[in-house]
């Protein structure tokens, strides 16, 4: 039988152990509020740095004392006053220092992520790491506890329509205007307009230049019925629009806006084909020549054109197919008419549309005192919905759409160098030029894609841009 101070003695052991269970509880609770707030703050650390590495391999600043990433690209772990941007992005975000670590990677994939195909280093992943020093809970043994955040940010490749895409990664004024142009825009992306050229002055339009944009994006079926706007961005500045700009309820200028690269840039240059026949008469009212035609209509085929084609006082019937001009463009001069013709079986790439690629000294100029109604390519065909195609490694020339007649083109008018191109000779490029009097009025039911934009005169430009588009562009996007 115990005795009462054996009976003491078990209180007093009970005690102790309950003081140190709660002693224990306690410095957990305080230890791991510490360790969960710290790791959100790595985590935040490692979401900045991966974003803001895959924008500078996006946007091509990842250069001299700031180059990673280049293939073969290889992992690395940020140092002491390292300047390349995940390092410096970390370090912003109170991670660099010290004991922690700064690992900096190139995943070749990620799962449930399609990657664009057009970059070499798609994908970059941030690991962040650091000791932290344990309190209470110290005391019982364990004095520092590892924490770690990853993030890995991507170039990844989306479906959507393409806007108006201005492609000069330089340029002063590759948007530019005079006189009193308006362009109106239905439908489409969210974001209808982007301007590649990183200049302080990449844009120059005028005042009285109006972009109307607020029945734009995808609330609108491409008829400016239900639109509620869309975006207007610029890589370069101005910061603000230099235009009368018209966002709707949804849309906004951005700047800057990184830059869209040429969605159609892996779409390959057709190849030389055989000679076309002449042309041939038509009756009026027979395969597509207008019933009340005013001039006399002849029936072109699909070849090649070594002195190009220059319509004028006639009316063009153009079938199915591919038109390659080498030498000489495509032009329709005073009293000239192009129409596509009818009744002719579908051709095995355009469809019932066709493709003019021009190569060789001469230039689109499409317009003047003049009407055409023409289609280009099927979206699903090889050529993606293209109806003017320049060669992307042609000298400088300037290209004419507009005059004083009434045009309307479906399919996208594609008139520019490749990147490399205009990286490398910035005075080589293509520039397309919108040009009319009040009366003249241009329709284009597609989207253009042209190294500089020039609008002059006072004519009305309206793009229904197709909302069931399926061109691929590349995006920037925290992916894990």
């Amino acid at each position: 039988m115990r005795n009462r101070g054996e009976k003491g003695q078990a209180v007093l052991l009970m005690l102790v152990a309950m003081g140190l269970f709660v002693f224990a509880a306690l410095g957990l609770a305080i230890d791991g509020s510490q360790l969960y707030a710290q790791r959100q703050m790595a985590q935040v650390a490692a979401d900045s740095a991966a974003q803001a590495g895959i924008m500078s391999i996006f946007d091509g600043t990842n250069t001299g004392a700031n180059a990673y990433g280049t293939p073969p690209a290889s992992a690395f772990t940020c140092a002491s006053g390292d300047e390349r941007t995940p390092c410096v992005y970390a370090l912003k975000n109170g991670f660099g220092n010290g004991s922690d670590t700064v690992t900096v990677s190139f995943p070749a994939s990620v799962n449930g992520t399609p990657l664009s195909i057009a970059d070499p280093v798609p994908a970059l992943q941030v690991t962040v790491t650091r000791n932290v020093n344990t309190t209470l809970m110290g005391l019982l043994g364990s004095k520092a506890t590892a924490i770690k955040a990853i993030a890995t940010a991507a170039i990844v490749d989306v479906v959507s329509p393409v806007p108006v895409i201005v492609t000069h990664p330089t340029m002063s004024g590759s948007l530019s205007s005079n006189g009193s142009p308006s362009i109106t825009i239905c439908g489409g992306p969210t974001q209808s307009i982007q301007i590649n050229s990183s200049n302080a002055t990449a844009f120059s339009a005028s005042s009285s230049t109006k972009i109307d944009l607020s029945k734009a994006g995808p609330n609108d079926p491409g008829n400016c019925t239900t639109g509620t706007g869309a975006n207007f961005g610029s890589f370069g500045a101005p910061a603000s629009p230099t235009f009368t700009f018209l966002a709707g309820t949804a849309g906004k200028f951005i700047q800057p806006s990184s830059p869209i690269q040429d969605p159609l840039a892996s779409v390959p240059q057709p190849a030389r084909p055989s000679a076309a026949p002449a042309k041939v008469k038509l009756s009026r009212g027979a395969s597509g020549c207008p019933a009340g035609a005013r001039r006399q209509c002849y029936l072109y085929s699909p070849g090649l054109y070594t002195g190009g084609i220059s319509v004028a006082n006639e009316t063009a019937v153009f079938k199915p197919g591919l038109y390659y001009m080498d030498g000489g463009g495509f032009s329709n001069g005073a009293n000239g008419e192009m129409v596509m013709s009818t009744g002719f079986a579908n051709d095995p790439v355009t469809g019932q549309g066709m493709v003019v690629f021009n190569t060789g000294v001469g230039t689109f100029n499409v317009g003047a005192n003049a009407a055409a109604n023409l289609v280009g390519a099927p979206l699903s065909s090889s050529y993606k919905g293209i109806l003017f195609f320049q060669d992307r490694s042609s000298s400088a020339q300037d290209h004419y759409l507009g005059g004083n007649g009434t045009i309307s083109l479906t399919g996208t008018i594609y008139i520019t160098n490749d990147l490399a191109t205009m990286k490398n000779n910035a005075a080589q490029f293509q520039t397309l030029h919108f040009q009319g009097n009040s009366g003249s009025s241009t329709l284009i039911s597609g989207e253009i894609i042209v190294s500089a934009l020039s609008m002059g005169g006072s004519p009305s430009i309206a793009m229904q841009l197709n909302p069931n588009a399926t061109l691929h562009v590349r995006q920037v996007a925290l992916v894990n």
